[in-house]
């Protein structure tokens, strides 16, 4: 999952592009599967929110990774 911040800002909404960063950051120090989800939670919100684009790039190397 590919995901990239675009330029909008909106006042008083949170900053979900910010949020799955940091979720992203503790799933790669930790390998923390919960720490994955989160991230790709607010990845999710983020977008809907207007805030980053995802590509949903699935391949065989991002399936065999987490094992």
């Amino acid at each position: 999952m590919k995901v990239t911040k675009t330029d909008v800002v909106r006042s008083g909404m949170p900053d979900y592009f910010k949020i799955y960063t940091k979720w992203i950051e503790h799933y790669k120090r930790s390998g923390d599967q919960q720490s994955k989800m989160y991230a790709y939670h607010y990845a999710r919100v983020a977008e809907e929110m207007g805030q980053a684009t995802i590509d949903d790039d699935v391949t065989m190397d991002d399936l065999l990774g987490d094992q």
